[in-house]
């Protein structure tokens, strides 16, 4: 073959401008959808659909322009149109304008794209500023002298939470933390230190048939002052009514009333009273320390959505309790995020919108592994719903794995601001000063925490791992026994007794681990690379990857894996998730 010959024929057949032209194109095009196609929450393989028919347009394409070509009198074979220079002209001059005017669209592609990273960067540093104003709402009291009522104690506070949780003027502790003090005699001034709250709402409630009687009091925790007392009074099928009342009383009494549209609310509507008594109970069960089981749980849930298919608070609840199982590690994540999608997508048709619902939707994304795509529904949430301490706790987990350490710690701190007794926020923030080795600043929060409860079981564990990291394995154990828990279970367990040379314990670990119902293969793996199986390790690695394993981050982060972070196995799936710096 003449290459020569063949390369003057592509080029007096425009066959190298024309394929420049398509690429150009399909570049705006593959751009377009990638800026799209997340805000619909289109599944990946859309995208990847779009650029297999690009490729395959190529081929046709590269295929058209060598046997055709655009005359004065319309599309003709190359052949027929022969070399005439009117042709070429005219084949160049379209190509070209083609060729440019992709390259425009590009350009303002990629400043618009500019203009957003930069208008999201800049909101989400907003977001971490702390309002002037601290609200914790505790349970209310039941003066109706009948349990058939009760379930309002603790779900008509959360409605007023959820009420005020859209609010930037107002930073709403979470009811994870508020709630520890039901049914307690802790003094409010401890539980306003211990909560850090500046305002602290209290009330009673009394039903009779259907109307109830809501007495409030709004308390600045400084001096004690009552500064707003309202009685408000309403039907148990308005309840949201009750509750806006609420609200709206706070607001004036702290005169925040301009703001209380920061982000409209959803539409009041009637709720089957059977049906929102059990979503709070759900609510209260997965508030519950105590290990109630996912299907404990979701039971109320889906039997209120059974009595009131239009009431979205259910929704919320059943998606959010898959993760919670997710993150208890009693389901895996890929199971986790498709029954989460399920229902929060229905509350989506509800109240489009809802920041409660894009932060959920961000979750579901991290679950997946699409991280990137993850980010914008986190920063929707959190400037649709600021209060929202779930979102923060995901978005900073996200944006570990992304190696946006500095971002990740103020959004720990955020969410340890709004959900103070919530102990999962500081293991976070611990675990992220150890994957970058700042020890100091992991010992100092967890000596910290220890000094207010030496027993800490989650802290010990913490410090278990940080010793661990730093080669420390002798102290590391002491750490694990003082716990007093998991010392036979736990993968940290499992490790420390193979590097202290206790290989049948550490084998034990592994067998009691596998008996559980469902176990991480990336905690798996820390196991099998403390006893040296890299090759059993690389195996659980790929299980981990292929199951979304949450977990799968610290590998890349802990010392506890370096004896494989090397291979080209376990390479490779960090670069496809885009952990490897």
């Amino acid at each position: 073959m003449d290459l020569k010959k063949l390369y003057r024929e592509l080029v007096r057949r425009n066959v190298f401008r024309a394929v420049v032209a398509y690429l150009a194109v399909a570049w705006v095009l593959v751009q377009i959808a990638d800026t799209i196609f997340p805000a619909f929450d289109a599944p990946a393989y859309l995208m990847q659909g779009l650029i297999y028919l690009l490729a395959i347009g190529l081929l046709i394409w590269t295929a058209f322009s060598w046997i055709y070509d655009m005359t004065p009198e319309g599309i003709q074979k190359t052949s027929e149109a022969d070399d005439l220079a009117q042709t070429r002209n005219l084949n160049n001059r379209r190509l070209n304008a083609v060729i440019v005017g992709a390259g425009i669209a590009a350009v303002l592609l990629l400043l618009a794209g500019s203009f957003w990273a930069g208008s999201q960067w800049n909101r989400g540093t907003e977001l971490v500023l702390d309002p002037e104003y601290r609200i914790a709402v505790l349970p209310f009291e039941d003066r109706s002298n009948n349990p058939d009522f009760n379930y309002l104690q603790e779900g008509l506070a959360e409605e007023v939470i959820g009420k005020l949780v859209n609010s930037k003027a107002l930073s709403v502790i979470a009811s994870k933390s508020s709630f520890q003090f039901y049914g307690t005699e802790v003094p409010l001034g401890q539980i306003s230190q211990s909560l850090q709250a500046s305002l602290i709402l209290t009330g009673s409630y009394a039903v009779t048939g259907q109307h109830m009687l809501v007495k409030i009091e709004l308390i600045r925790t400084e001096d004690q002052e009552i500064l707003n007392y309202a009685s408000i009074s309403g039907d148990l099928a308005h309840i949201q009514e009750v509750s806006s009342k609420i609200q709206t009383n706070i607001f004036q009494a702290l005169d925040l009333s301009d703001l209380q549209v920061d982000n409209p609310p959803a539409p009041l509507q009637d709720i089957n009273v059977e049906a929102y008594k059990y979503n709070a109970l759900g609510m209260s069960a997965m508030r519950d320390n105590t290990g109630q089981k996912l299907e404990e749980i979701t039971r109320y849930f889906q039997a209120a959505i059974d009595l009131d298919p239009n009431y979205m608070q259910p929704y919320i609840g059943m998606a959010e309790a898959y993760i919670f199982d997710v993150n208890r590690g009693y389901i895996s994540a890929t199971e986790g995020a498709k029954k989460a999608r399920q229902y929060v997508l229905e509350a989506e048709k509800l109240n489009p919108g809802c920041g409660e619902v894009s932060g959920i939707l961000g979750i579901i994304h991290f679950l997946e592994f699409d991280f990137k795509n993850a980010v914008p529904y986190f920063e929707r949430s959190l400037e649709k719903s600021p209060n929202f301490s779930l979102a923060y706790h995901w978005y900073a987990f996200t944006l570990e794995f992304l190696g946006d350490f500095d971002r990740a710690e103020e959004l720990q701190k955020r969410a340890g601001i709004l959900d103070p007794l919530n102990a999962m926020n500081d293991s976070f923030l611990t675990l992220n000063y150890i994957y970058q080795d700042r020890f100091s600043d992991a010992r100092e929060l967890i000596e910290s925490k220890l000094a207010v409860d030496p027993g800490h079981k989650q802290t010990l564990w913490l410090k278990a791992v940080m010793l661990t990291e730093q080669g420390r394995f002798q102290e590391a154990h002491k750490a694990l026994v003082k716990r007093g828990v998991g010392l036979e279970t736990n993968f940290v367990s499992g490790y420390v007794f193979a590097k202290l040379g206790q290989e049948e314990r550490a084998r034990q670990v592994l067998n009691n681990m596998l008996g559980s119902p469902f176990v991480s293969p990336s905690q798996l793996a820390i196991v099998y690379c403390g006893l040296g199986a890299y090759d059993q390790a690389l195996d659980q690695v790929e299980e981990a990857f292929l199951t979304h394993d949450s977990w799968f981050g610290w590998l890349v982060f802990t010392s506890m894996a370096d004896g494989i972070k090397d291979d080209p196995r376990f390479v490779a799936m960090a670069t496809r998730l885009g952990l490897y710096q």
